[in-house]
């Protein structure tokens, strides 16, 4: 496993590396609106101290961990199996809450994991799921940033920002519902640069997750699991 580096090396290496065609302790955050009421579980969110975002019931039976990579084609591969049910028929009803943490693994990661996490809880599943379904697409178009005149000696917030405008994630989150000017504070939000640098971190080095994505259900680690048909069995008998 390789260790965790800083957001500028993220950059720097997702950069230098070709795209793969599509495969099988930071500061407390103040809690996101929750919606109040148990039929609208899928708009309630809130942050762990860590910064890490939880979707659904509070009170939920199973408390349901995803450690994620938004390049990861495996990731996406469990995010269209799993969500549609997953969202539908277990966090909307309050019987499981979802909690995503960012195993941020190169740039094209970085900002577009910058970029969803700053969607209100009404989008934040929905827009993860639409970056999964687009993940070749905009990865494909992201490699392109490294071409635009004067790259090289760009600082690598500027960096960030050219991969997020060349990736299209300027389009696809206008579209989704958010303005140009919270898009370019979102980039240049340096406290939650910083929180998902801590996150990716502490997902690579002090939680030792050894890849992604790996599912969590009550705590307890679940390593074996790749494909819905894995998971819900899982999630079926933690509920009884």
């Amino acid at each position: 496993m390789k260790r965790f580096v800083s957001r500028g090396a993220l950059l720097a290496l997702a950069l230098s590396l070709p795209i793969a065609a599509p495969a099988a302790a930071p500061k407390k955050t103040p809690p996101m609106a929750a919606a109040p009421a148990a039929g609208k579980w899928l708009a309630t969110s809130r942050r762990t101290a860590e910064g890490a975002i939880v979707i659904g019931n509070p009170a939920a039976r199973v408390k349901l961990v995803e450690y994620l990579s938004l390049t990861c084609s495996h990731c996406a591969e469990l995010s269209a199996e799993a969500m549609p049910s997953l969202e539908r028929d277990y966090i909307a009803k309050g019987l499981v809450n979802l909690e995503i943490r960012h195993a941020v693994r190169d740039g094209y990661d970085f900002v577009a994991s910058l970029l969803l996490r700053c969607e209100p809880p009404g989008r934040y599943l929905a827009s993860m799921d639409a970056l999964f379904a687009s993940q070749q697409d905009w990865m494909e178009k992201g490699s392109t940033a490294k071409t635009v005149v004067g790259f090289e000696a760009m600082t690598p917030d500027q960096k960030f920002a050219a991969v997020a405008k060349a990736a299209g994630f300027d389009s696809f989150f206008a579209k989704r519902g958010m303005p140009a000017k919270a898009f370019s504070a979102c980039l240049a939000d340096a406290k939650a640069k910083d929180e998902l640098t801590a996150m990716a971190g502490n997902s690579w080095e002090r939680d030792a997750i050894g890849g992604t994505p790996l599912m969590l259900i009550n705590g307890v680690r679940q390593p074996s699991v790749h494909h819905w048909a894995d998971l819900e069995p899982l999630i079926k008998a933690a509920l009884k």
